[in-house]
């Protein structure tokens, strides 16, 4: 099995990523479909990996493909968490994914149906049924409303529910908080646009079959669906080894085995869907490489792999300045083809999800958050000079975006011998 150099991969990647100079997009929406989906747990990521990606962008753009195109939408879904996917898309990734989160939803909002007083035990399902059927009717005859709204006509959503009785860190929730987003979860509501600007997380909901009313989320079988998703993966991320894969879509690695050798009907799709003539396997249009350096069991599509030794990737020096939870960083189990073992635990918490970091050349040498009228950078490798001036101009353009006014730069070493869970706790010692 012949090799490919790991340099040769990642230069490919960042412009499969639209990261690399010169392969920025002008349609926000093309972006999307060639990366698959924009990780949206937080209010700025969407608009911080679109800025990286698309020329001149203006977050009115994701806006109005948000709000009032709608040819995107946010959604739960890849590891039971919050995305913007294209709406064309939407039945390959609910079907894909729905399985084991409605699962957990459904068991979790029983329990506490019978905790705020609702129901007795066996009861749930019928109440829980009756709840959406009222908020479904509410949402019917009103605009896209907050919980809040939408519990000042449905009262029960008041109700609270206790946690952690009896620990230090006991609280408590109201029902609506958690009802109303498991509505989104089953597909019956979607959240829509955010009170307080593209910062918050204060969402709107809407039904879903009115927000989108050509997207039929049944139009798949969950089967075929996963195999689509997986395709679409490897498109825009491949070479990824299978663990890569479940790491990314939540699957496991027996239904991500299952879904390589799927047959994946060729119909309407986003791009990275497309393929997989009818009768065709979706493992008889991969091929298996070995990554120098790496090791072997990457897999990617024949295409892809005879366009990544054909490419003429001598480019210009590449930087680039991702936000936390960016596509890109969060598309592979195993990161060291971009950053250095002795690093993880700087870029990335338990959980795996990544801080905001610096690239150069496709590594990542730092990290960097925004603070009052600055942009503060932690590199803990050496830079070239040349590639430093890039970073800072990057960094100055970002601030300006962010603020919308020139701010200042502040770049610090970050010793690798120090161990320092949260980076930044550096910058106050």
């Amino acid at each position: 099995m012949e090799g490919v150099q790991l340099d040769r991969v990642n230069r490919f990647l960042l412009s499969k990523q639209h990261l690399a100079p010169g392969t920025q997009e002008d349609d926000v929406v093309q972006v999307v479909e060639d990366i698959c989906a924009l990780h949206a747990t937080g209010a700025l990521t969407p608009y911080l990996s679109l800025w990286s990606r698309v020329r001149g962008f203006r977050r009115q753009q994701l806006d109005a493909e948000l709000y009032e195109i709608r040819r995107l939408v946010r959604v739960l879904c890849m590891r039971g968490t919050l995305h913007i996917v294209p709406s064309e898309g939407l039945p390959v990734i609910f079907q894909a994914t729905k399985e084991r989160p409605q699962r957990d939803l459904l068991r979790q909002e029983g329990r506490m149906l019978v905790q705020a007083g609702l129901c007795q035990e066996g009861e749930e399902s019928k109440t829980l049924e009756r709840l959406h059927q009222r908020i479904a009717e509410v949402l019917a005859d009103m605009v896209p409303s907050t919980v809040s709204e939408i519990s000042e006509m449905v009262p029960e959503l008041k109700l609270k529910v206790r946690y952690s009785v009896d620990k230090p860190y006991a609280g408590e929730f109201s029902l609506g908080s958690r009802l109303v987003p498991g509505m989104c979860i089953l597909g019956l509501l979607v959240r829509t646009k955010p009170r307080g600007g593209w910062r918050s997380n204060l969402y709107e909901y809407a039904p879903l079959a009115a927000w989108l009313p050509d997207v039929d989320l049944e139009a798949l079988t969950p089967g075929e669906a996963q195999a689509r998703l997986v395709r679409w993966y490897l498109a825009a991320f491949g070479p990824a080894t299978v663990e890569d894969i479940a790491w990314w879509s939540g699957l496991s690695k027996g239904e991500t085995r299952s879904a390589l050798s799927t047959r994946a009907l060729r119909r309407s799709a986003p791009k990275g869907l497309r393929g997989s003539p009818q009768g065709e396997a979706l493992s008889d249009e991969l091929v298996e490489t070995e990554i120098e350096g790496l090791g072997g069991g990457y897999l990617m599509l024949a295409a892809d792999r005879q366009r990544l030794q054909e490419a003429q990737l001598e480019m210009e020096p590449s930087v680039n300045l991702l936000p936390n939870l960016d596509p890109y960083i969060m598309g592979y189990r195993d990161r060291r083809r971009f950053l250095a073992p002795e690093h993880y635990d700087q870029v990335f918490d338990r959980a795996g999800n990544a801080f905001a970091t610096v690239w150069v050349e496709g590594r990542v040498v730092g990290v960097w958050r925004e603070m009052e009228a600055a942009i503060e950078l932690l590199l803990w490798q050496d830079v070239e000079s040349e590639a430093l001036t890039l970073v800072e101009a990057e960094a100055r353009r970002l601030g300006r975006f962010l603020s919308g006014e020139d701010v200042e730069v502040v770049i610090r070493p970050y010793p690798p011998e120090i161990y320092v869970k949260n980076p930044f706790t550096l910058a106050k010692r």
